[in-house]
């Protein structure tokens, strides 16, 4: 009898830890950037990763702040099933007497099945960037597509994988070339090439290509918005195209790598 019971009890143990691996979504990484804005407030991201262990998925989520904000509700769709991460960002303006270390927000995300509430992430108080941009006469939006640029191609080095080498190789210096043609406009706050926010380590490779299309893809938004003067027009549509090119040649590297 009571070895029926120890084998009823390790199978049931054993039906809880294949369920709970079986969740459609779990958190990979949390964290947090801090940014100084030209008219002397802070911009915080806060930045969440999710693990999807179920693809096709659906899913809605909000953002609670130390604060009592909320955010509003949204509803995600995913139907790659070559998608194994999803990342969501919160971004949160403080003025400039506001201490960082005290601010945080929690992620809550329902699947209809799984109901996840994330640890406080702490607002990060170390800065990006603190070159204003009226200083350099460029638009915000130019500014933080070059971070978001040099992490990018931070993402993309120390490849010695033969089969997507080139293709490696191709968009960093697309990406290289984007950042040239922002800062030939006299655009720049001021920061090397390499100067780049520290990569996340826990990131595998195909979490790293990801990251770095995420990163492109904020970049030709920021970048890509209304404007009237001739020169930052030219400026846009050379930096789109590099931009671009770019996440032709990542988007070849995951196929060839099956990471799609």
């Amino acid at each position: 009898m009571k070895k029926l019971a120890l084998i009823a009890l390790l199978s049931l143990a054993s039906s809880i830890a294949s369920l709970a691996a079986q969740q459609p979504v779990s958190f990979r990484n949390l964290s947090s950037a801090s940014r100084a804005l030209p008219n002397g407030n802070t911009e915080i991201t806060f930045i969440a990763v999710l693990n999807l262990n179920v693809v096709p998925i659906s899913f809605n989520f909000h953002w609670e702040r130390s604060d009592g904000a909320r955010t509003a509700q949204k509803v995600v769709k995913i139907n790659n099933t070559g998608e194994s991460a999803y990342t969501l960002e919160e971004r949160w303006s403080v003025g400039p007497s506001v201490q960082l270390n005290s601010l945080w927000e929690k992620l809550y995300v329902n699947t209809g099945v799984t109901h996840l509430v994330s640890e406080p992430i702490q607002a990060n108080a170390t800065m990006e960037s603190t070159a204003p941009a009226a200083a350099t006469g460029a638009h915000p939006a130019y500014l933080h597509a070059l971070s978001d640029l040099r992490l990018a191609r931070g993402l993309l080095g120390g490849w010695s994988n033969p089969l997507i080498m080139l293709q490696c190789q191709e968009a960093t210096k697309e990406i290289e070339d984007a950042i040239g043609e922002i800062r030939a406009a006299a655009i720049s706050d001021g920061k090397d090439i390499d100067d780049h926010p520290t990569i996340d380590a826990s990131l595998d490779n195909r979490g790293r290509f990801i990251r770095a299309l995420e990163l492109l893809n904020k970049a030709y938004k920021d970048i890509d918005e209304k404007e009237t003067n001739k020169a930052d027009m030219a400026l846009r549509s050379k930096a789109l195209g590099h931009i671009s090119r770019a996440r032709e040649q990542l988007n070849e590297a995951r196929r060839l790598a099956h990471w799609l």
